[in-house]
C-alpha cells in the first residue's frame, strides 16, 4: 500500500505540471478566450430569455390561435349550450360537433368532414367540404354549395378568429400552469360577442323561439385558452351572458362553447358524398 502511494504522488505532479512548459502569453490568451466565450454564452442566454419574455400575454394568445388555425391536419370536438331564462320564453339547447380537417402545409387544399348533433330532439346532420364544394345533409334535406376555403374554415374556427381579431382588446388576463400547458383566463369587451351569440342561436335553432329582429345586449364575455407545449390551443372555452330585447320582451341568455383541438397526421379524408 505504501508503494502504491509513493507511485501515485509523481503521477499527480505530472498531471498538475503538464502545462508548466506553456509561456505566459499563451496562458493569458486562453484565459481571455474562455472569458469572452463565457460572456458571449451569457449574452446569448440573456438574449434568448429576453426574446421569450418579450411577447405580451395578448400576443401569446393570438399567436397560439393563429398556429391552431394553420395546423395541416387536426380534429376538433366542440360542445355548446344556450339557455333562455325568460318568464314566457325559456328553454335549453345543446350542440355537439366532431370535425376532421386537412388543409396541408400550404393551406391550399382544404378537406373537411363534420357531424353535428343538436338537442333537444337529438337531430344529426353531416357536412363535407372538398374541391370547393360544401355538402350538407340534415336528415331531411341535402344541399350542395360552392364555398371558399376561408368560408368553411370560418365555420370551424369561429371562436379562434374572434379572439385573433380582438386580441388587442383582451383584458384581465390570468395565467396558470397545468403540467406543460399554460392556461390563460381572460375577458373581451361584451360587444364582440353579439355576432357570436347570434350565430350560436342560429346553429342550435333557438332563434325560432325569439321575436324577429330582437336586439342582443351582451353583459359579459370570458374565455379560457389552454396553450400546449407545441404552442397551439388544445382547448378553448367561451362563456357569454346577456339578454335579448324587443319592445317589452326581455329574455336573459347564457351561452357557452368548448372546443378541443388535436393535431393529426391524416393527409386524405374519405368522405361519403352521397
Amino acid at each position: 500500500m505504501r508503494i502504491a502511494k509513493i507511485l501515485l504522488l509523481p503521477l499527480i505532479c505530472l498531471m498538475v505540471c503538464s502545462g508548466c512548459g506553456h509561456n505566459e502569453a499563451d496562458t493569458q490568451e486562453n484565459v481571455k478566450t474562455q472569458t469572452e466565450g463565457t460572456k458571449e454564452a451569457a449574452e446569448d442566454t440573456a438574449q434568448g430569455k429576453g426574446d421569450m419574455d418579450s411577447r405580451t400575454d395578448n400576443e401569446i394568445i393570438a399567436e397560439a390561435m393563429e398556429k391552431t388555425a394553420t395546423l395541416a391536419s387536426f380534429k376538433a370536438f366542440t360542445k355548446g349550450s344556450l339557455k333562455l331564462g325568460g318568464k314566457t320564453i325559456n328553454g335549453e339547447f345543446g350542440m355537439e360537433a366532431k370535425i376532421q380537417a386537412v388543409q396541408g402545409e400550404d393551406r391550399q387544399d382544404l378537406q373537411m368532414a363534420m357531424e353535428t348533433r343538436l338537442s333537444p330532439g337529438d337531430a344529426v346532420s353531416t357536412a363535407y367540404y372538398k374541391d370547393g364544394w360544401y355538402y350538407t345533409d340534415d336528415g331531411k334535406k341535402k344541399d350542395k354549395q360552392q364555398k371558399s376555403q376561408d368560408e368553411v374554415l370560418g365555420i370551424i374556427m369561429d371562436i379562434t378568429d374572434m379572439v385573433i381579431d380582438a386580441s388587442g382588446d383582451i383584458e384581465n388576463i390570468r395565467v396558470e400552469e397545468d403540467g406543460a400547458d399554460k392556461v390563460y383566463s381572460y375577458e373581451l369587451p361584451s360587444f364582440i360577442a353579439e355576432d357570436y351569440i347570434a350565430k350560436l342561436l342560429a346553429q342550435t335553432g333557438a332563434e325560432d323561439m325569439l321575436p324577429g329582429h330582437a336586439s342582443v345586449e351582451v353583459e359579459s364575455l370570458s374565455l379560457v385558452s389552454t396553450v400546449n407545449k407545441q404552442g397551439f390551443v388544445s382547448r378553448q372555452k367561451i362563456t357569454a351572458s346577456g339578454r335579448f330585447k324587443k319592445a317589452i320582451v326581455v329574455v336573459p341568455v347564457k351561452a357557452q362553447m368548448t372546443a378541443d383541438f388535436e393535431e393529426t397526421d391524416v393527409q386524405e379524408l374519405k368522405m361519403e358524398l352521397w
